[in-house]
């Protein structure tokens, strides 16, 4: 089974992969531009995607800002055919970033890498969460 997680933002969105249903890795970054949901079907296909996970901060949204994921969510589901799961991202770019520095990268490296490291912390917490294994 094939996971794509989606760190949705609002100039890039970090993506990352598991095809273990077990461990998630970085994958990519793509600017959130043009036909973004037209490019994420065809890496999904690409992939053999079979579940998007995309990360929405519930916590910490109002209404109107959760909309905008949804409406996300839902053009990524009917264009692509597969199931799309809204996943809490509450501080996945603080973990990432924290991931990062502890594994000896600088702060300086460009913004980008911190996208892809926080769709995978998204996507890692929700594989977690689906075996139990939930810290």
């Amino acid at each position: 089974m094939t996971l794509i997680g989606i760190d949705y933002g609002g100039r890039r969105i970090g993506i990352a992969v598991s095809d273990s249903a077990v461990l998630a890795t970085p994958h990519s970054v793509m600017a959130n531009d043009g036909d973004v949901i037209g490019r994420l079907d065809r890496l999904g296909r690409e992939l053999g995607v079979d579940i998007w996970v995309v990360g929405v901060p519930l916590r910490a949204a109002s209404t109107a800002g959760e909309a905008k994921f949804r409406r996300f969510a839902e053009e990524l589901r009917q264009r692509t055919c597969k199931p799309v799961v809204l996943w809490d991202e509450t501080l996945s770019t603080v973990e990432a970033q924290e991931r990062l520095r502890a594994g000896g990268k600088q702060r300086g490296r460009p913004n980008e890498d911190i996208d892809m490291y926080a769709a995978a912390v998204i996507l890692q917490s929700y594989l977690d969460e689906q075996s139990g294994r939930s810290s």
